[in-house]
């Protein structure tokens, strides 16, 4: 029998995590609406060698985030092409390198065994395991943080210069991620660690002049080149995104989406959502003791400060917890590393639950046939470009999955005033919305209907050709997908 004491075996269960999510990362398509956009914009990125100002849409400037994500996204498309697993992939790089910085820093704080088992539950948590394959901003982010922390931590333990400067560089890489709010969710817990055990000292001996310019020269040139490529985005980015977006509920500043309002306190709900399966065993986590040791008061500073933070923020996601997470993990593999086998055992099929589930959901095509996908619906537009070229419409919300899939040749254009007068084009519509109707003088034809949306060629009445014959022509050449 396995033993869970063994090493092997904890490597084993963690592999298997690891390589269920890499393997799945190209299977299931990008979904509206923040992973396609972002994977769009990435792949913009590519399309038009620009590397310093990612692009919302064409000739739009993205001010939102910084481009470290995009960089890395748009950098695998290099080498894998445009497809789902480049965009992912990244992600998953950066979870691989978390679990190692993880699986060092409890071997050296606590034991090897409880190193493994915290990168197994970063790896297993809801959050963690779609966060490791996802086409957002905040893996990046995490890492960076994960690096300074480690970087801190380690310069207060040993006083290495390699380690402080891992701090500033992780810092300089958080800068380059989301900006300011890195030193503010890396720095609180340490700041409030040094306070209180009053290490001033180790503090003052850090290389700060060193260290500053490495972080600045890591980060500061970005932002210098972006507001000289497109002024005005320094005031949106430092004002609207680092105070507007987390204290005005409902803000309407946001230029590229709605912001996410919930009511105040809703952070802590959705970390006992992110921490699923292993919330249930957050109660190992309260022991008497005399004193808490000084690693684990600076874990839980860690793992606090982020829904600390949050927690008075009008516009939140679930996923800006990440950065806490591996606190969080490391907090719990210190006890489950200790406490006894039927605890363990629980705890090691804890583990794979979530990733049998989610791999499970993938190869079925769950995923496939959500209506934010719409590579089927594009894949058919493609299909009969060489039966009737036309141009397509996205007559309702914008639909990045569609720009992403056809290289950013589908369009978002409501009025039908602006639709095309002089010729056929398709509309691609969700079929919950074919009640709203379309103008009477617009003949269509449906060509297919994928996940919850119908693909039509349509022609104004009014010109010389009718559509009829166009649709019973593009109907000749291309079956129907998806029917019944």
């Amino acid at each position: 029998m396995l033993s869970l004491k063994n090493e092997r075996t904890l490597w084993w269960i963690l592999g298997s995590i690891l390589l269920l999510r890499l393997v799945g990362l190209g299977i299931y398509p990008l979904m509206d609406t923040s992973e396609a956009r972002y994977a769009e914009m990435a792949r913009k990125m590519v399309e038009l060698n620009d590397w310093i100002t990612p692009m919302f849409d064409y000739g739009v400037p993205f001010w939102g985030k910084p481009p470290l994500s995009f960089w890395t996204q748009a950098a695998s498309m290099t080498v894998f092409g445009v497809n789902e697993f480049a965009a992912r992939f990244p992600a998953w790089l950066l979870h691989l390198a978390s679990c190692f910085i993880i699986i060092k820093l409890g071997t050296q704080q606590i034991s090897r065994n409880a190193g493994i088992w915290a990168a197994i539950i970063f790896s297993s948590t809801t959050l963690g395991l779609v966060s490791s394959g996802v086409v957002l901003t905040d893996p990046v982010l995490s890492f960076s943080i994960l690096l300074a922390s480690y970087g801190f931590w380690r310069w207060m333990k040993c006083a290495s210069k390699a380690d402080a400067y891992l701090m500033f560089a992780g810092l300089g890489l958080g800068l380059l991620a989301k900006g300011p709010l890195t030193l503010v969710l890396m720095g609180a817990p340490a700041f409030a660690w040094f306070v209180i055990y009053k290490e001033w000292g180790r503090v003052l001996r850090l290389p700060w002049i060193s260290g500053l310019v490495l972080m600045f020269g890591i980060s500061v040139p970005w932002y210098v080149a972006a507001e000289m490529k497109t002024p005005g985005f320094m005031e949106y980015f430092f004002v609207g995104e680092h105070w507007s977006r987390y204290v005005v509920s409902n803000w309407a500043g946001d230029l590229y989406g709605s912001a996410h309002a919930k009511p105040y306190g809703t952070i802590w709900i959705q970390l006992g959502l992110s921490l699923l399966p292993w919330a249930f065993f957050l109660p190992l986590l309260i022991r008497k003791r005399e004193s808490m040791q000084r690693f684990e008061a600076y874990l839980w500073l860690w793992a606090l400060a982020t829904p600390v933070f949050f927690t008075f923020a009008g516009n939140i996601l679930w996923t800006y917890l990440l950065p806490a997470l591996p606190a969080w993990a490391l907090l719990l593999s210190g006890r489950i590393s200790d406490v006894g086998p039927k605890t363990t055992w629980a705890a090691a099929a804890s583990a794979l639950v979530l990733p049998i589930i989610g791999a499970g959901i993938i190869y079925a095509g769950v995923l496939e046939e959500r209506p934010q996908n719409q590579r089927d619906v594009v894949q058919a537009w493609l299909n009969v470009q060489s039966a009737h070229s036309a141009p397509l419409i996205y007559p309702g919300r914008r639909s990045y999955s569609s720009e992403f899939y056809s290289s950013g040749k589908s369009e978002n254009i409501k009025d039908p005033a602006k639709w095309p007068q002089d010729g056929s084009f398709y509309l691609s519509r969700r079929l919950r919305d074919s009640k709203d109707g379309l103008p009477a003088d617009l003949a269509c034809t449906a060509i297919t209907e994928a996940n919850a949306s119908q693909l039509m060629l349509c022609h104004w009445k009014r010109t010389v050709q009718g559509a009829e014959g166009l649709a019973g022509e593009s109907n000749a050449e291309t079956p129907r997908k998806n029917e019944g």
